[in-house]
């Protein structure tokens, strides 16, 4: 099984166990999904006045991935990071297979 490490950064904002757990579970099973080796992906989680932002980067076959997103709440901005990224590695997995 490929083991994907995912490592959260909070700024100006509470490292709460439900973000972190909710960030994981949706986060996680999606690279899995695309990506077939051990991967350490990075995220950060901040809040900026009314602004949640949410941030995604890791490298994997030779390539970088990095994903953002904002919302006024961070279980949306969140939901919203994993469809962005969910699409972007769908993308390079259909650029892959056609050549």
């Amino acid at each position: 099984m490929r083991l994907i490490t995912l490592n959260l950064t909070f700024k100006q904002t509470e490292a709460t166990d439900p973000i972190r757990a909710y960030a994981e579970e949706k986060i996680v099973p999606t690279i899995q999904k695309f990506v077939h080796h051990d991967t350490e992906a990075h995220m950060v989680l901040k809040v900026e006045k009314l602004r949640h932002l949410a941030e995604i980067s890791f490298h994997v076959d030779g390539h970088d991935f990095a994903c953002h997103s904002e919302s006024d709440d961070m279980y949306t901005s969140i939901d919203k990071l994993n469809s962005t990224l969910a699409e972007q590695l769908r993308r390079h997995k259909d650029k892959l297979t056609r050549h």
